[in-house]
């Protein structure tokens, strides 16, 4: 017997527990305790290996929602796994200042006093978006709490603290001096209620119903029965069209590639047909309006045949004619044009049809307005040679995606990565670095007084005036992984916990974050900010609908764990999850469940503190030949979960891992070993083993549900203060019985026969029954099947050579009484249904009106009826005849 599992240790006394347990109580005492003495805040240590997760920063306007259920739930797993294998686990937390969204809440409470944000002016309404943070930003966090999750709170960072600023501006600087920040003119997202470009992550593509329209673009001005025929749902941006495109290949349109049309409903200008394969010519006509200024495909296929560009479409959202001649169109709201351009079309005869379109749209989630595709001058960063590090860091295996399906995503958009635009027309957030002199020329510097000087350096002046725009709120994001670790100072935190090991996010942003996280990281630290890459899935409705208010389909999380507590949440939420699968369909339900769980364990530990010898004060199995078949079925059980366990949780699998664990309590030690101990042949060993391994379970159980198994291994023999801190279970301490866990299982098996046949027989669940037991069946086995089955033993001889084949030999003798009652009962319903099958096939009508195949198949049944009849008559014959 190996010494470790036999070692005596320094336990903690057991406690009583109340008879019914109450999340509500007992969760937020426990997370006070827990957060109170530090239980979460780690300080690097090179001595012990290190396990760090960013934690994604929730937008400081945000509030918990399903989503942060699937994906930080993960993450707190994780941390409290690897704190408990002794690694140096630190979960880093933190908010983001969320930009847009911050802006959009502050400007709508201002109207809705009669204000706007210009009547504070941008000094005054910085710090009154510093104040709202700093009294509501918290709220989610408070959440978080609620919901168990223990990440290092002592140190949370906002993304607009002076720290994280003053990092903000130097990797602006430093990218700008490496020539990768440039000030141009390119394509944006433009939000014309907020009066900023948005990031594609900001863009909610909403179905909605519209038209498209067919329209000739004739050859002549005067003829206009012949042309090229195109189809759009915009045509209010034909004022800005500069080409027609087709596809090279396209044999309809080879003959007249090079030609021009004339440009409805004006017909002020003639423009040309140019060739290009961005152009699918199977789609609609297989020609397309090229419109450079308002839509990306058109503004790449405008840049490769060196076309002009006007704009049409103002940051008002108003035709302009800036550019180019928008005739009587000028100054109209741009879906007012839209209606009067399709009119002058269908009067100048070149429009085609119009016919009902759902298709989808882009709209702002900030404003909820359609963003428009404009031309703008503003600050990108070059992707492009950024963008090459991050490919090969996946491609030589340093960056790994879970599911691996991911990683070829995210390969294909940085092989076609686009400059990224990080102006934005705000006032709230992290404000550009850049000053301009008076004639325009960029002055990019950490601070004011830095670009003073640069700019009485190069420019001879000391008047410069700063940009009034602010970044886009992933550019912090970007360099968050070393930020929060102090850069660009050098830290201890730099140094031990860069890069961390695992990142766990949704793969909504796994673009518009994670790339560039990696691209971030790989260019100013020189290594990814992270090993793993871990993909959550996305939660939805029961009916697989995504959830939203209009739908009247969203659940609160904090609902939920007000109802069911903490534990029963996180449970339904990781047994739902699936590696394979990147979606779960929410179900209440298994909060019900998990919460019928928690009371199962909670039962079972009563029974534990309840037996009559007590608990033993140290945690010390009997020796191995004191141990009953039971026990070392469940200690060899505990090993195989504890080694389970390990290996899901190291590949990701939260799924699975909770379904482990949980099948493991419910099916196997309460169902099984909790009632085998009841047997008289287990007294003597059943409160040491008992107590081993229902504390070695919880320790398994505590990163899923930590409440719960920290409140049960309290009220157990334990050691040190608390589960949080307590080792994982080392499977080699625990013993293991291989041989004698198989034939417990062949036991298992021949007890849910037994069952199986009580319920055939109708018999009440304690009605005895007797079993006829083989003699080369163990006596503490065959008293174990008793207590299963609730059956007085009868023994036979000895039947086979192996225990597999004398528990399958296992019969049951039950009284005459019942098997007459039910013999009887079943020859009375086969005379009913013999009955009717002959009254049926005897109706001439029937059998000569009916189908062929269902007259055979009426035959079938009541022969089949007939032969079962001859069987349970032969039985209840035989049981009627004298032994």
């Amino acid at each position: 017997m190996k010494a470790a599992w036999m070692a005596v240790r320094n336990a903690g006394a057991p406690m009583e527990l109340p008879k019914h347990y109450d999340p509500q109580t007992v969760e937020p005492r426990l997370y006070e305790q827990w957060e109170r003495n530090g239980y979460f805040h780690e300080e690097p240590d090179p001595a012990r290996p290190p396990f760090i997760i960013c934690m994604p920063p929730p937008n400081v306007t945000g509030r918990a929602h399903l989503g942060h259920g699937s994906t930080f739930t993960p993450m707190d797993v994780l941390t409290r796994y690897h704190r408990m294998l002794g690694d140096n686990a630190d979960w880093l937390p933190g908010v983001d200042h969320a930009a847009i969204a911050t802006e959009a809440v502050l400007v709508k409470q201002l109207a809705q006093k009669g204000l706007r944000r210009e009547d504070l002016g941008r000094e005054g309404f910085v710090m009154h978006a510093w104040e709202w943070s700093r009294t509501y930003g918290g709220q989610i966090d408070a959440q978080f709490r609620r919901l168990g999750f223990g990440p290092d709170w002592e140190r949370s960072r906002f993304t607009m603290d002076e720290l994280l600023s003053a990092a903000v501006r130097r990797v602006f600087v430093q990218l700008y001096r490496d020539g990768l920040i440039y000030r141009g003119t390119r394509l944006v997202n433009w939000d014309p209620t907020a009066q900023t470009t948005v990031s594609d992550a900001e863009l909610e593509y909403v179905e909605r119903d519209g038209m498209i329209w067919r329209i000739r673009y004739p050859f002549s001005k005067e003829d206009r029965s012949d042309g090229i025929e195109i189809a759009t749902t915009r045509p209010e941006t034909m004022l800005g069209d500069v080409a027609i495109a087709v596809h090279p290949q396209d044999p309809r349109y080879s003959n007249i590639v090079g030609r021009s049309v004339w440009l409805p409903p004006l017909f002020e200008r003639a423009i040309p047909i140019v060739a290009d394969e961005a152009v699918d010519m199977e789609f609609g006509t297989g020609a397309v309006k090229v419109t450079p200024a308002h839509d990306q495909v058109d503004y790449e296929i405008g840049v490769r045949h060196a076309l002009e560009m006007p704009s049409v479409i103002g940051l008002d959202a108003r035709i302009t004619g800036t550019d180019v001649s928008v005739g009587p169109y000028a100054g109209l709201d741009r879906f007012e044009a839209r209606d009067r351009i399709v009119a002058d079309l269908e009067r100048c005869g070149v429009l085609l049809e119009g016919q009902p379109h759902r298709h989808s749209v882009a709209t702002s989630d900030r404003s909820g307005d359609v963003t428009e595709p404009l031309l703008s001058l503003q600050w990108f960063v070059k992707m492009a040679s950024l963008a090459k590090p991050a490919l090969d860091a996946y491609r030589d295996g340093r960056l790994a995606f879970v599911p691996e399906r991911h990683g070829r995503t995210y390969e294909r958009w940085l092989e076609n990565i686009r400059d990224w635009n990080v102006s934005r027309q705000i006032w709230w957030g992290h404000r550009l670095p850049v000053w301009y002199t008076p004639d325009g020329r960029e002055v990019v510097a950490e601070s004011e007084e830095e670009a003073l000087e640069l700019a009485r350096a190069t420019f001879g002046t000391s008047e410069i005036t700063r940009d009034p725009d602010t970044l886009d709120t992933w550019f912090s994001s970007g360099i968050w992984p070393f930020s929060i670790l102090g850069w660009p100072q050098q830290t201890e935190e730099l140094r031990y916990w860069y890069p961390s090991q695992t990142m766990i996010t949704g793969g909504e942003i796994l673009f518009l974050w994670v790339a560039r996280m990696v691209m971030l990281g790989l260019h100013f630290m020189g290594r990814v900010p992270f090993r793993d890459v871990v993909i959550t899935p996305l939660v939805f409705d029961a009916a697989g609908r995504k959830m939203s208010k209009s739908l009247g389909n969203t659940i609160d999380p904090m609902e939920l764990a007000e109802k069911y507590g903490a534990d029963a949440f996180r449970l339904s939420i990781l047994r739902q999850m699936r590696l394979e699968s990147q979606e779960v369909r929410y179900q209440e339900s298994r909060c019900e469940e998990a919460r019928n769980f928690n009371n199962k364990i909670w039962n079972a530990t009563r029974y534990m503190l309840a037996l009559p010898e007590g608990l033993p004060s140290a945690m010390t199995l009997p020796e191995a030949g004191a141990l009953t078949p039971a026990d070392r079925w469940v200690l060899t059980r505990l090993r195989e979960t504890a080694v389970r366990m390990g290996e899901l949780l190291g590949a990701y699998d939260f799924g699975n891992a909770a379904e482990c664990i949980w099948r493991f309590l419910w099916y196997e030690i309460c169902d099984w070993y909790v009632e085998a101990t009841k047997a008289p042949e287990n007294h003597s060993s059943r409160a040491a083993v008992l107590s081993f391994v229902w504390n070695n379970a919880m320790r398994l159980l505590h990163p899923v549900a930590p409440f719960i198994s920290e409140e049960i291994w309290l009220a157990l023999p334990h050691d040190g203060p608390t589960i949080v801190t307590a080792t994982w279970p080392d499977p080699l301490e625990i013993p293991a019985f291989e041989s004698e866990a198989r034939g417990f299982e062949t036991l298992k098996r021949a007890v849910e026969r037994v069952r199986n046949l009580r319920a055939d027989l109708g018999l009440a669940p304690k009605e005895r029954v007797t079993l006829q037991v083989p003699a080369n069946v163990p006596e503490e086995m065959a008293q174990l099947l008793a207590l299963f089955c609730a059956a007085t033993i009868e023994r036979l001889a000895a039947t086979g050579e192996s225990l597999d084949e004398a528990l399958g030999a296992v019969t049951v003798r039950a009284p005459h009484g019942v098997l007459e009652e039910r013999y009887g009962k079943e020859v009375r319903h086969l005379l009913s249904e013999i009955d009717r099958g002959e009254k049926k096939l005897g109706n001439e009508s029937f059998v000569s009106r009916a189908a062929p195949e269902i007259v055979a198949k009426e035959r079938e049944k009541l022969q089949a009826y007939r032969s079962e009849l001859a069987r349970v008559e032969a039985a209840l014959r035989a049981l009627k005849e004298p032994a």
